[in-house]
């Protein structure tokens, strides 16, 4: 089965990206890996801020659910991964591990100064995916 690469962050340029991703699966009649990475930053924040590891789960299960709703209403099939580590790194890495046909990222994610500074995720996913990328703004 084809698969498309789907990179979310919770922002809102991911809501779009995922919007592309369910226009290509459309299409191609291809399944999605809807892809998260839990940053250490993440992972500190979300730690100060929640009660317990079930409740921190919880709440990031919670902001992934607006992408799952949008591809289950949809009707296609996807699989949620959850990586841990820098983003840029995690999400070429995973982009790179299997054949996809495409790979979806918004232009921007949550951390728009770290974007300006280092070079953005979808920048680097551009150069170093194996796969097309289509870049969403």
């Amino acid at each position: 089965m084809t698969k498309i690469f789907l990179a979310v962050d919770g922002s809102d340029h991911s809501m779009r990206a995922t919007v592309k991703a369910i226009e290509l699966a459309k299409v191609s009649s291809a399944k999605i890996d809807v892809v998260h990475v839990v940053s250490s930053k993440e992972s500190k924040e979300s730690a100060l801020q929640s009660t317990g590891k079930i409740d921190l789960e919880a709440k990031r299960m919670q902001r992934m659910q607006r992408f799952f709703s949008a591809i289950e209403a949809a009707g296609l099939e996807y699989e949620y991964i959850e990586l841990r580590g820098e983003p840029d790194v995690e999400l070429v890495k995973y982009a790179n591990h299997e054949p996809f046909e495409y790979v979806v990222v918004g232009s921007r994610g949550l951390n728009t100064f770290q974007e300006f500074v280092l070079g953005s995720v979808s920048h680097k996913l551009a150069k170093r995916a194996l796969a097309p990328v289509v870049i969403v703004r």
